[in-house]
């Protein structure tokens, strides 16, 4: 068999082996992936979905939002604060604890009492989808608090959770389509090979010996390997394009939920953009450092990921505001 014919069965080869890997993985891209129930969901969701699902969770405990001047007309505050609640002509302060991962001292309870009080309310409520500490749960029972914590809250909202949909298998005559410049670089490839193969035989083919069929000459080996290069980062920065929506009222929207679930975070006074880069939360206690909480919120959306967080100390402190980033450019 001659040297041409080999490198030609090794780029035929593995371009059709390329070719075929990439159309599995593309099917199993495709399969439909089947969400888990469990309580770790709640601490995924937004601010506003997880005060929804709790908000028809008390509605199933005869709870009903009480109608207050400048709240929305489903009765969850924009700004993230405690929600008002009545039942049997009793109102309850409902404070929701929300954060990835939250564990909740007592710190976090200390103004509830005279929150309530201020507001009319003779019970307090607190909710978090993570958990409580130690000191929480004893301040709490001193208090008269109850306190739900994750576990305990998610088989009350797991009816209001909506079901995820069975999976629709493609038809069996349907090919899943893959991306022309991934089979072009899988082509490439199988060419370099090729090419290789094709080249170190000929260093051990003697100098006087003329083959019968050479081959065109092929561009250099190097120039091959910049052009898959270029061709793969080309990939993948319009792949980072495409998750960053181009609509500036949902980019806006994005903003906007994220500060509001910040807000509520312990140890966290209020959060707002003082800039377009730079978000500005307000710190409650010296000794806490919600960085931990905020970060996880902030890297759900690629455009905010590498935002600047400005942390201020309480009025009358003494630390000096602290700068902070969670992933950087």
């Amino acid at each position: 068999m001659s040297l041409s014919l080999i490198a030609f069965v090794i780029f035929a080869l593995t371009g059709i082996g390329l070719s075929v890997w990439l159309r599995q993985k593309a099917s199993t891209e495709l399969a439909p992936q089947v969400p888990q129930r469990n309580a770790e969901q709640l601490g995924k969701l937004h601010w506003r979905e997880f005060a929804k699902l709790l908000l028809q969770a008390m509605h199933a405990r005869g709870y009903k939002p009480v109608n207050e001047d400048g709240l929305p007309a489903d009765g969850i505050p924009t700004d993230g604060s405690d929600m008002l609640l009545e039942r049997h002509d009793e109102r309850t302060l409902l404070s929701c604890k929300y954060g990835t991962l939250a564990v909740v001292d007592s710190s976090a309870l200390l103004v509830l009492p005279q929150s309530a009080k201020l507001r009319g309310a003779e019970h307090i409520l607190v909710v978090t989808p993570g958990r409580f500490e130690d000191s929480a749960v004893k301040f709490a029972r001193e208090q008269n608090i109850e306190l739900i914590d994750g576990e305990t809250l998610w088989p009350e909202v797991r009816p209001y959770v909506p079901q995820p949909d069975a999976p629709i298998p493609p038809p069996v005559a349907q090919t899943p389509a893959v991306p022309h410049k991934s089979l072009a670089v899988a082509w490439l490839g199988a060419a370099v090979a090729g090419l290789l193969v094709w080249g170190i035989g000929m260093m051990g083919t003697p100098a006087d010996s003329t083959p019968n069929d050479m081959p065109p000459p092929a561009p250099q080996v190097a120039q091959q390997q910049v052009a898959q290069k270029q061709a793969a980062q080309k990939v993948e920065v319009a792949a980072a394009a495409a998750a960053v929506p181009s609509d500036a009222a949902e980019l806006e929207t994005r903003r906007r939920e994220t500060a509001n679930a910040i807000s509520t975070l312990f140890g966290v006074s209020r959060a707002l953009w003082s800039t377009q880069s730079t978000l500005l939360v307000y710190l409650s206690s010296e000794t806490t450092d919600p960085i931990s909480d905020i970060c996880p919120l902030l890297e759900r959306y690629p455009e905010l990921a590498s935002s600047r967080i400005q942390l201020q100390p309480p009025a009358g402190s003494q630390k000096p505001v602290r700068f902070k980033q969670c992933r950087t450019y």
